[in-house]
């Protein structure tokens, strides 16, 4: 297997990330827009320390948050249609929802 090394590089956090939650009927999922400076919020208003960050990926699980809410919007106040994000376009498969955060 051949090795690259990158060094010397920029980071862009634009990935697809996917929330999951019971509404109190029915279990939901979709994705989310969260850059990193949201993710890195959203664990420092939940308490998480890099190491519990780590082991729960590690352990290939999902991040659970009590502390943090996540805000999508309505379009047009219509129920279950929500404002989608600018960063993805038309001809990307997933649809990637904007979001905001709360305490």
């Amino acid at each position: 297997m051949k090795e690259i090394e990158i060094k010397d590089f920029e980071l862009y956090t634009a990935g697809i990330i996917s929330v999951a939650w019971n509404d109190g009927k029915e279990d939901k999922f979709i994705n989310v827009d969260l850059d990193l400076s949201m993710m890195l919020q959203m664990i420092d208003i939940e308490g998480l320390s890099h190491n519990d960050v780590k082991k729960i990926c590690d352990s290939q699980k999902p991040l659970t948050f009590h502390k943090v809410r996540l805000v999508i919007f309505e379009e047009d106040g219509r129920e279950g249609s929500y404002y989608t994000s600018d960063i993805f376009d038309e001809e990307d498969d997933p649809v990637v929802f904007h979001a905001e955060i709360k305490k």
